[in-house]
């Protein structure tokens, strides 16, 4: 191999070392965390905001919930295919990094603010019209930071790193957030509205929610503004945007774009559904997805009922998200050894390992459970901290098999991820909950406790049962592999280069 590298040229060569340094990889990585920060608090507390604060019934907020995340998953791909076809003046990607966060934030403070004066019906829409649009626009500064992963990075170890920073990152605030933002509303409340902590603060009025969500939302901004003057010139589409740009300024009349620059939507479809590492990683992802919310949505229901302490949920989801960091910290080097495929097929087969032994210990005893919940999402957090990088490597395969593909579309199509998770997640368990005979309120037995853990842990352990085998025989992306595409993308840019000289 280096032999055929060092007949490519300088430029060749450039092409194929490693591009992202640690540095970009931090502020990349701070730049993701701080969205997932602002997100948490739509996450933990968008439903209780909704009924506790603004005063819609459960039902409403059911309703709100459900129609807003079918608005967004629509939406998402149609911040995917503006993204393709529309280039802003400084890059294609880059440009929304500076452009969307502003949008996201106002539309998703406003779901923390309580309009008083509106009447019930009117808060509903409210609610509705800044969520959906929050989301509209999230989308697309979200799939231009995952799209540029494949574009500022030249080999497996670029991807490994910036994939690994954003997983860390994701979970340290995860933990973070866990353990600062219901004192941080608390506190907010009882100096506010002059209510002490213990006598339900929370609940005294909306400015908790809507300060820290203004808190989190101004650190994104400016984390997402660094990340964007960060990667200046790493963007390809950077030059040509900004040419074109300056043109229109001066007033000279500026044709389209050639045909072939960017892609149709007829096109995009083709690049994606024929890359089969690309729709296998899709169809892992969403089971990791399902997987985790099963554990999420079941885990108040098997404390209360199986285990008779619901103040062990929380203690068991923080043990969770620990767990998880430290996941993604140790499957970096393991991925920088042996490669982004197996990395992730090992956090398969821990969380598969782990789902099957708590089907027959789990009910046994209460530790017991959460040692087997925190090991499944060891084994998770193995797959998300090499997540991007799985994702980058079936985008260049495409581009390397086909000699064009559309990285915002694909990238996009696992933002459906979650949504899609969290459809099939809540109709598995609310269709087992019946199966076992589960009422609210009923008493707690043996028969019940083990027919809530076979849920908790059956679901998943199907989900990456089928997902391993998936995954083995359908994404072949090995290290060896990814780097012959490396060479030969790098040989075709030398020649491009040397074309247009």
């Amino acid at each position: 191999m280096s032999e055929k590298v060092s007949q490519l040229g300088d430029r060749a060569v450039s092409a194929i070392q490693n591009n992202v340094g640690q540095a970009l990889g931090l502020i990349y990585g701070l730049g993701m965390l701080t969205w997932t920060a602002f997100n948490q608090m739509n996450s933990n507390y968008w439903s209780y905001f909704l009924t506790e604060i603004c005063g819609l019934e459960p039902t409403v907020m059911g309703t709100v919930k459900a129609v807003t995340g079918v608005g967004e998953w629509f939406f998402v791909i149609i911040a995917a295919i503006i993204i393709e076809r529309v280039w802003l003046k400084h890059g294609q990607y880059r440009s929304w990094l500076l452009v969307a966060p502003p949008a996201t934030f106002v539309c998703l403070l406003m779901t923390f603010v309580d309009p008083v004066f509106l009447d019930m019906g009117a808060k509903t829409a409210w609610m509705i019209f800044f969520q959906i649009v929050g989301g509209f626009f999230s989308s697309f500064f979200m799939i231009a930071a995952t799209s540029i992963v494949p574009v500022i990075s030249r080999t497996e170890a670029d991807r490994t790193l910036l994939s690994q920073r954003k997983a860390q990152g994701n979970m340290l605030v995860k933990v973070l957030f866990a353990a600062i933002s219901l004192p941080a509303i608390l506190a907010i409340n009882g100096l506010v509205y002059r209510v002490p902590a213990g006598e339900n603060a929370q609940n005294a009025g909306p400015a908790g929610f809507t300060v820290l969500a203004l808190v989190f939302g101004i650190i994104m901004i400016v984390m997402f503004v660094v990340m964007y003057k960060r990667i200046d010139g790493m963007d390809p589409t950077q030059k040509i945007c900004e040419e074109r740009a300056a043109a229109k300024k001066r007033g000279e009349k500026v044709p389209p774009l050639a045909a072939g620059e960017k892609v149709g939507l007829g096109e995009m479809l083709k690049y994606w559904l024929t890359n089969l590492p690309a729709v296998i990683g899709l169809f892992a992802e969403i089971i990791r997805f399902v997987a985790q919310m099963t554990i999420q949505s079941m885990a108040m229901y098997v404390f209360t009922y199986a285990f008779g302490d619901v103040a062990m949920a929380a203690v068991m989801l923080t043990a969770c998200n620990v767990t998880g960091l430290v996941a993604t910290f140790v499957s970096e080097p393991v991925a920088r050894k042996v490669g982004i495929r197996a990395t992730y097929l090992v956090g398969i087969g821990v969380s598969f390992a782990f789902s099957v032994a708590c089907l027959f210990v789990g009910a046994s005893s209460m530790m017991a459970f959460i040692v087997c919940i925190c090991g499944i999402y060891f084994g998770m957090n193995f797959m998300n901290g090499t997540m991007m990088g799985m994702q980058s490597n079936a985008i260049a395969y495409g581009e390397w098999r086909d000699g064009k593909t559309a990285k915002a579309f694909i990238m996009s199509t696992f933002q459906w991820c979650p949504k899609i998770a969290n459809a099939v997640a809540g109709l598995l368990t609310g269709f087992g909950l019946a199966a076992i005979g589960f009422v609210s309120g009923m008493e707690a037995s043996p028969e019940l406790a083990q027919g809530m853990v076979n849920i908790i842990c059956l679901i998943p352990a199907v989900c990456f049962g089928v997902a391993f085998a998936a995954f083995f025989f359908g994404y072949r992306l090995t290290p060896k592999k990814m780097e012959q595409i490396a060479v030969d993308l790098a040989a075709r840019e030398a020649e491009k280069g040397a074309d247009g000289k």
